[in-house]
């Protein structure tokens, strides 16, 4: 039996994205095989297709970090109960075993990797995982939302508990029309906060007012931080949630208010900053660094996505044929919230 998926074999630009038909995979003991009814992109899936100097990726690779969708095999070992099961799958694996996973820090397991990275992803019709991966998919949440929530809620979420937000604090959301922003303003607000955010054009800043954000400020200004100073009655933000980089880092650091926290989990248009100690030190201000998050938060965020309280934003949605196309939609920049792909179409 055959299934379609794409591949990535060598790096470089869409194109090396082929799309291929491959033998559906077999289930070995402690494991199933999920077929997927929707995935969805990060920003993570253009840097496995493109490469990332200095880090190797297992090549051959199927993409895709993000997925949900219905047990249809299970291996020797695996409860019964997951048969025919709907499910969302964790991205993060890590080995269950050391004394992060142990301590509930699996993102900081030495065996950590990440679905569509360090193993083949959901970019296919079907993708064997460990038991372990999966989570039940609720019943009220579509095939589209619970696919595109895992990886962007679950790196938002850890970043703004480690930078500590409290009720009442300032937050400035870099790149609100991001996976990660987009879900960063929803549980700003969710935890109390004041949202700022920025956005690259006139259509995404209106979108964040529309996610709640107070004020949308646009970046192209080079002093863009006086801003978010004039916002705050000069005071500054109180944390900083930052997944650009080079090109908005030195504003953010400006953007910072006193014993303020920037916390970052990307470095998209580059990872060389500069930082100028005296004013960290003597403003007493920290930078936090942050990836991926605890497998248990993502079942209290499911939660709150049955709730109603958060939901993933969706940019558009491609069959997996079109994979190149939701490719060249994320390195457009003119996407906003998440990209979703659909099953292949005949």
């Amino acid at each position: 039996m055959m299934m379609h998926c794409a591949r990535v074999r060598d790096h470089g630009d869409a194109d090396q994205l082929l799309l291929e038909q491959t033998p559906v995979p077999e289930p070995a003991s402690g494991e199933v095989r999920v077929r997927l009814m929707a995935s969805a992109l990060n920003h993570l899936d253009l840097w496995v297709r493109k490469g990332v100097a200095g880090h190797r990726f297992p090549l051959p690779l199927i993409p895709g970090c993000d997925g949900a969708g219905i047990v249809e095999a299970c291996g020797d070992g695996v409860a019964p109960r997951w048969q025919g099961r709907e499910v969302v799958l964790i991205p993060g694996i890590s080995c269950g075993e050391c004394p992060r996973c142990l301590a509930g820090d699996d993102m900081l397991c030495p065996d950590y990797g990440i679905l569509g990275e360090t193993r083949d992803g959901t970019c296919a019709e079907t993708i064997v995982v460990p038991e372990c991966q999966l989570l039940e998919k609720p019943d009220a949440v579509s095939w589209q939302q619970a696919a595109a929530l895992p990886l962007s809620s679950l790196t938002a979420y850890s970043m703004l508990v480690k930078a500590q937000l409290n009720p009442g604090e300032t937050l400035l959301v870099i790149a609100a029309g991001s996976g990660v922003g987009t879900m960063a303003i929803q549980l700003g607000l969710l935890m109390g906060a004041r949202v700022l955010a920025t956005g690259s054009t006139a259509e995404k800043r209106s979108r964040a007012l529309d996610l709640g954000a107070e004020h949308a400020i646009d970046p192209s200004d080079p002093q863009w931080a006086r801003q978010v100073k004039e916002l705050t009655a000069g005071e500054g933000a109180d944390v900083v949630f930052e997944n650009v980089g080079e090109a908005t880092f030195e504003n953010s650091l400006l953007a910072l208010a006193k014993a303020g926290r920037l916390v970052t989990c990307g470095a998209t248009t580059g990872s060389q900053v500069t930082v100028e100690l005296k004013r960290l030190f003597f403003k007493n201000q920290q930078i936090i660094g942050s990836t991926m998050g605890r497998r248990e938060d993502l079942t209290r965020l499911l939660s709150l996505q049955q709730q109603g309280k958060i939901h993933a934003v969706i940019d558009s949605e491609y069959p997996l044929q079109e994979l190149h196309a939701a490719h060249q939609r994320m390195e457009s920049r003119n996407s906003f919230g998440k990209i979703v792909i659909t099953p292949w179409q005949d």
